[in-house]
């Protein structure tokens, strides 16, 4: 990424270099994303991508510096360094400490052979700092205007102070410099129009994504995320020959706290009950999902329990509603669920043979007096 060094017109190289290298990396993310999903997990969309911009970037900058390194043109890849320092503080914010960002430095000095020269030790510095002014600025957002403003002005600034080291040790001319540095604000102006327009679609998907696979009221996964995955789930265990056990719930007289207190209080029952059940499934194991699969019914899989392991566990699930104090508007209102569990028989033919020996026991409870777990 260099103006003077290479052999075609190295504006138009540069930039598809840095379209590829942002394009690789969100085909890479969105891949590894996508594929989590249909293995019926559910990751955390930044987290993925934090994660993986970092190991990216990492591969990157030693392989392309070491290319380079310890050569009169070891500075080539200087747009690229200041390229990186901005993705990973402004775009990604990872929250790196001080300490942890200058340990990665070292090690980047290390490779690049340059730690007993004076000058590498005051690029290093700018650069942390360059990092640290980054991540504010991304902590204090104004207007879209104003935003690109804060971010083109400082990455000017530090790409002039990085560039004017690289000339003194190099003793490369004001030609060079001049061409690095408006190349340098070029490069990362075209990166904020195409990493930001990519960051928004992405929110937007992500919005649609919630949207499709969790319920309005309540905030935990709905029908929809539970079909999905119950499908991936009941076809591993079949095939890994694993146990699945299958928990579905009502709220005992659903009904009648809706008939007699009103809807208002209905959605308060059901979403604390549904928060309550959350935190204790994170406790128990943080696989664990609840989905609400109805009105006021809700479903637990169970993936590589026996019916016998996750029996406790459903217990408890009872017992802490039993227990809850449900209060709204004044009032204390006594709630329990009815529960059916099964679990996965060689015999079944498909997961709707699961399901409807859940449903089966589930209103086998509802008959005989509600408030019980019935095993199917």
């Amino acid at each position: 990424m260099t103006w003077s060094k290479w052999f075609v017109e190295p504006a138009f190289t540069s930039i598809f270099f840095l379209l590829g290298v942002l394009t690789l990396y969100w085909f890479l993310t969105s891949k590894l994303i996508k594929y989590m999903e249909n293995r019926g997990q559910h990751p955390n969309a930044n987290h993925v991508r934090t994660i993986v911009g970092l190991i990216y970037m990492v591969i990157l900058l030693i392989t392309t510096q070491a290319s380079v390194s310890g050569t009169d043109h070891s500075w080539v890849f200087t747009n690229f360094q200041i390229f990186a320092v901005v993705f990973v503080s402004y775009f990604l914010m990872l929250e790196i400490r001080v300490w942890q960002f200058a340990l990665a430095t070292l090690l980047f000095m290390l490779i690049d052979g340059t730690l007993t020269i004076g000058l590498s030790w005051a690029y290093a510095v700018v650069y942390i700092g360059f990092y640290l002014t980054m991540k504010n600025i991304k902590h204090h957002l104004h207007s879209p205007w104003r935003n690109y403003m804060d971010f083109a002005s400082t990455a000017l600034l530090f790409s002039a102070i990085l560039w004017w080291l690289m000339r003194l040790r190099f003793h490369l001319s004001w030609s060079v410099i001049s061409w690095e540095i408006l190349f340098s604000f070029v490069l990362l102006t075209i990166m904020y129009i195409y990493v930001d327009s990519l960051l928004a679609g992405a929110d937007t998907l992500a919005q649609l994504t919630y949207t499709t696979n969790y319920d309005e009221l309540t905030r935990v996964h709905n029908f929809y995320s539970f079909k999905r995955a119950f499908g991936h789930q009941f076809k591993d265990a079949q095939t890994e020959k694993h146990p699945l056990t299958l928990m579905l719930f009502d709220i005992d007289h659903f009904k009648h706290v809706n008939d007699t207190y009103g809807h208002l209080t209905g959605d308060y029952v059901l979403t604390h009950v549904a928060g309550l059940i959350t935190q204790q499934l994170k406790a128990i194991d943080p696989s664990l999902i609840l989905y609400r699969t109805g009105g006021e019914e809700f479903t637990i899989i169970f993936d590589n329990y026996t019916v016998s392991q996750a029996r406790e566990h459903v217990d408890a699930i009872a017992q802490s509603v039993r227990e809850a104090e449900f209060q709204h508007a004044g009032k204390t209102i006594d709630i329990s669920i009815s529960v059916g569990i099964t679990q996965l028989k060689i015999d079944d033919g498909s997961q709707v043979d699961l399901y409807r020996r859940a449903d089966e026991s589930l209103y086998y409870s509802k008959r005989h007096g509600r408030d019980q777990v019935t095993i199917g």
